[in-house]
């Protein structure tokens, strides 16, 4: 397939379309071809297995997947990507990409996967069956939207089974982040309580055009499967109250946020119950507790 037809190398296509990249906005083009064959090495796959890729940008990750026989379904959001993407790589690879050109926070990616959204997927529903054990993810996230595409992968995560992700640096710490730690955070916990990290390597600042001035780092997230935690969606929407104003208590976060309404007298039974204290924060709690509390407010 790709082998047959010559494939431009990024800077050549950057001159070719007269791009310049804005690292402003978070484009960070991953040049290093050894970096990009260990993301894509991380992903564990099975022959001919299907990938979601978010952000492909110039399609150096979605190239090797594509090389390596795996049918790719990539989010882009950039028009000017999307075109080169349309004719620089899809005609090498015929029927194994297809491009969705939306912003990926604004895509009901479970919808999008089971086929359900006919301009979405078309003819590649085929390709991408939903399997028991779900789809696998990777991206180079553009870091000043990373968090929010962490959230919007675990409200989705019973169509995924892991994602290789490519963060700066402190955001792949604040996934990992103990109880009473500074980086310790609503990203910790939900990424704790709906999946595992696991920190697979450090990407030099060298390694990308233009270079960012922070250090990436490539983890796996493997989502945890199904366990009664995709249908309630109560313990999300805790640990989110629970970090909306760090400076207040829990008890008060959920006497002024929380629905269907508790009066204060409810909600202190069941903090002695579970034994908190009055004036914990949602910081000081760990994510075993927030389960507790989840299931004590139902």
């Amino acid at each position: 397939m790709g082998e047959d037809l010559p494939m431009l190398s990024q800077v050549e296509i950057l001159k070719k379309y007269h791009i310049r990249v804005r690292g402003h906005l978070g484009q960070h083009l991953l040049m290093d071809p050894n970096m990009v064959r260990k993301i894509v090495d991380g992903l564990g796959l099975d022959k001919a297995e299907p990938v979601l890729e978010i952000g492909p940008g110039l399609g150096s990750l979605t190239v090797e997947l594509l090389s390596r026989g795996h049918p790719v379904l990539a989010i882009e959001k950039d028009k000017r990507f999307v075109e080169i993407l349309q004719n620089e790589i899809v005609p090498a690879f015929p029927g194994q990409l297809s491009i969705v050109n939306r912003d990926i926070l604004e895509c009901d990616l479970s919808e999008m996967i089971r086929g359900r959204e006919p301009e979405a997927l078309h003819d590649f529903r085929e390709k991408m069956p939903l399997t028991k054990s779900g789809f696998k993810v990777v991206s180079n996230l553009p870091y000043y939207i990373s968090t929010p595409i962490l959230f919007h992968l675990i409200a989705h995560r019973a169509c995924f089974h892991s994602a290789v992700l490519m963060l700066q640096k402190e955001v792949a710490a604040r996934m990992t982040a103990k109880p009473g730690t500074p980086d310790y955070g609503r990203l910790s916990v939900s990424a704790s309580i709906f999946g595992s990290t696991e920190t697979l390597f450090d990407v030099s600042p060298k390694c990308f055009l233009p270079a960012p001035e922070v250090t990436s780092r490539v983890i796996r997230y493997t989502f945890v499967p199904d366990e009664g935690l995709t249908e309630d969606e109560s313990l999300p929407e805790i640990i989110r109250i629970a970090f909306s104003e760090r400076r207040k208590t829990l008890l008060a976060l959920l006497l002024k946020y929380w629905k269907p309404k508790k009066n204060r007298m409810e909600l202190e039974s069941i903090f002695a119950q579970l034994g908190f204290a009055l004036n914990a924060r949602g910081e000081e709690l760990a994510t075993g507790q927030f389960r507790k509390l989840a299931e004590a407010l139902k």
